[in-house]
């Protein structure tokens, strides 16, 4: 064999083995056999849709107010305030008959006075007198006053003689007021008339603050 002819040999051999080489050495699948599962085929990306619309997402309620903050209850100012009560008992043209109450309470604080008498000759026996007041200092000056009055009174009897029929024995009243006032200034809360008599009762009563 001729030199030439060696390398013609030699170029052929090596330009077969190099295709062999780059083809990839894949086994051909063997077909499938009746009532044989088919193998699992990859999956595929999802398209993207196109001209869809996606439903409103529904708006969620707004949350509910929160609840009102109590305001804190003032303790009141370090002051006294004087409170006098002056009630004008009236009966027909007799002369009036005055009783007067004071108490001391201090600004945002409750006074109470308790007075009872027993009278012979009336049922019940007891007559009271009972006062219940709590003042406030107002930023003007001025004074919001509350109070609760119970006065009751056995009418004038002659021990000689029972009451005849239809004789007012006693007359109760009871007065409840909140009022405005001005300090040392007095005035007319309530007036009461007996249901019956001739009986009528004036509450007059002045507020001063004490410094």
């Amino acid at each position: 064999m001729t030199t030439r002819t060696l390398v013609l040999t030699t170029l052929l051999l090596a330009a077969g083995t190099g295709s062999l080489l780059a083809q990839p050495a894949t086994s051909p699948e063997p077909p499938a056999q009746p009532g044989q599962a088919q193998p699992p085929q990859p999956a595929q990306a999802p398209r993207a849709r196109t001209g869809a619309q996606t439903p409103e997402q529904p708006v969620p309620p707004p949350p509910p107010p929160a609840p009102p903050v109590a305001a804190a209850r003032r303790n009141g100012q370090p002051v006294n305030v004087k409170i006098e009560f002056t009630i004008t008992d009236q009966r027909g043209g007799g002369s009036a008959v005055k009783r007067t109450i004071s108490v001391v309470v201090a600004d945002l604080h409750t006074g109470q006075i308790r007075s009872v008498s027993d009278v012979a000759g009336i049922s019940t026996g007891v007559l009271p007198l009972n006062v219940d007041t709590t003042p406030e200092l107002l930023t003007d000056g001025k004074i919001r006053l509350g109070f609760n009055l119970q006065y009751d009174w056995a009418a004038p009897l002659d021990g000689s003689a029972p009451p005849a029929r239809g004789t007012v024995m006693k007359t109760a009243m009871h007065d409840s007021v909140s009022l405005i006032l001005e300090s040392g200034k007095s005035m007319v809360a309530a007036q009461s008339a007996d249901p019956i008599g001739d009986r009528q009762v004036t509450v007059e009563v002045k507020a001063t603050i004490l410094r």
